[in-house]
């Protein structure tokens, strides 16, 4: 007796479900992801053996570029809003309620207090980049070292609320002159300020064991 043949069909599968899954993905991806955030100064950190790890919470960090630029950064915004009030009644200057919030929002910034507001009145990263060129960041020598100022004002404002100074990290390139670095950390150690340990943010070296 002939054996029976089942007819052939090719196997079928319902794709809905899939692309569902997909735009769902994709959408989930889109709402959660973050953008990286605007970088006014870009450093070439030296590498060392350190493993220290950075605090990512109320930490200082005064960064300084290869062409010798002076930046300030803060990674809490209630006391960056507080810093460029004192510093706006310091130097005498007025900011909108937009510029502030700009101020809060940005990462490091490296210009003259007096210019700041011109600066806060940008509105893209590549006009605040043109200006950031334009001019030498902080001053630090000893005839204006505004830096100190900077620093005082986040040390008085993190102090009244957390009861001790902000941690502080020193960010240089590694092509920066030594006198920029040298006037810096004179800086730190200035009456008034006492900053005598402070890390240095680096890039991890390899091993050679």
């Amino acid at each position: 007796m002939p054996k029976i043949k089942m007819p052939r069909s090719s196997p079928s599968l319902d794709m809905t479900p899939m692309v569902d899954l997909a735009f769902l993905l994709v959408t989930f991806f889109m709402l959660t992801a973050q953008f990286r955030p605007e970088e006014a100064v870009s450093v070439d950190t030296p590498s060392s053996m350190s493993q220290s790890p950075i605090p990512t919470e109320n930490l200082m960090t005064i960064i300084v570029d290869s062409t010798g630029r002076v930046f300030w950064d803060f990674t809490d915004k209630k006391v960056r809003t507080e810093v460029i009030k004192q510093l706006a009644s310091k130097y005498n200057f007025q900011l909108n309620e937009e510029q502030l919030t700009r101020f809060t929002n940005l990462n490091a910034l490296g210009m003259p207090a007096q210019l700041l507001p011109q600066y806060l009145d940008l509105n893209t990263p590549a006009e605040r980049k043109e200006m950031d060129l334009q001019h030498k960041g902080i001053p630090v020598d000893s005839t204006n070292n505004q830096l100190f100022t900077w620093i005082s004002i986040t040390q008085q404002i993190f102090s009244q609320e957390a009861g001790r100074n902000p941690l502080v990290a020193l960010k240089g390139d590694g092509n920066v002159h030594y006198n920029v670095m040298n006037q810096v950390i004179k800086t730190f150690q200035s009456p008034g300020i006492k900053i005598n340990r402070f890390k240095m943010i680096t890039d991890l070296e390899e091993s050679r064991m």
